[in-house]
């Protein structure tokens, strides 16, 4: 079992909301406008440039960083885990599956998501890593972190967990893995309503049902 970190493990309500605080724009202007442009097509990169002429994300967290060091800014914390994480985890574990988190995440997030004892087995990060999701190369990371726990693991043998049809469903089916796409967060809703959520293995509203739909075929 691998799981994807934002929106899958995640709630990343109170991070775009400080997000929307930083420039001074009301919460549901700043959701609505995001929610609007990625069902128009476009990216959230798209959405913050709209809202915020000439966003650059990378240049805007520096300066961010550098104003308030010691603050929450664009990372998270164990409020912001969705509640149903540690109960479907524990449930994992017990039916004997091996569990493991990687994602497109800043290199802060290992930390963060370590400091929560999630009990896995392993944590990848895109950004240590050097690639991203959907590149190949990402899902090639997620066999070799897997195979640490269960050497020789195959593909065919690992259930990647997101929120998105593209991020995560058709790379990890390009690269053999079983997918499950969960209905939840900005993307979730709306990938799950494509046509290409029919590839993905299961499609579930939480956790749970995931973890019952993985212990069965286990």
């Amino acid at each position: 079992m691998v799981f994807d970190v934002g929106e899958t493990l995640v709630d990343e309500t109170r991070i775009f909301a400080r997000w929307a605080d930083r420039f001074g724009i009301p919460h549901m202007a700043f959701f609505g406008t995001i929610g609007g442009v990625l069902a128009s097509g476009g990216t959230l990169t798209d959405g913050f440039r709209l809202m915020v002429p000439g966003f650059d994300l990378a240049a805007e967290s520096e300066r961010w960083r550098a104003q308030d060091p010691g603050g929450e800014r664009e990372h998270f914390g164990e409020r912001d885990l969705y509640p149903d994480v540690r109960s479907a985890f524990a449930d994992m574990r017990r039916g004997g599956l091996s569990l493991v988190v990687a994602g497109n995440q800043p290199p802060e997030a290992g930390p963060a998501l370590e400091a929560m004892a999630l009990g896995v087995d392993g944590i990848g990060i895109s950004d240590v890593w050097g690639v991203k999701k959907p590149l190949p190369e990402f899902f090639d990371r997620v066999l070799d972190l897997a195979a640490l726990t269960r050497p020789g693991i195959t593909a065919g043998e690992i259930l990647y967990v997101g929120d998105r049809v593209d991020n995560d469903v058709l790379p990890a089916r390009a690269a053999g893995m079983a997918t499950a796409l969960l209905r939840r967060g900005i993307y979730g809703y709306r990938h799950a309503a494509r046509p290409e959520a029919a590839r993905a293995d299961v499609v579930a509203d939480d956790l749970h049902a995931v973890a019952e739909w993985a212990l069965a075929h286990a």
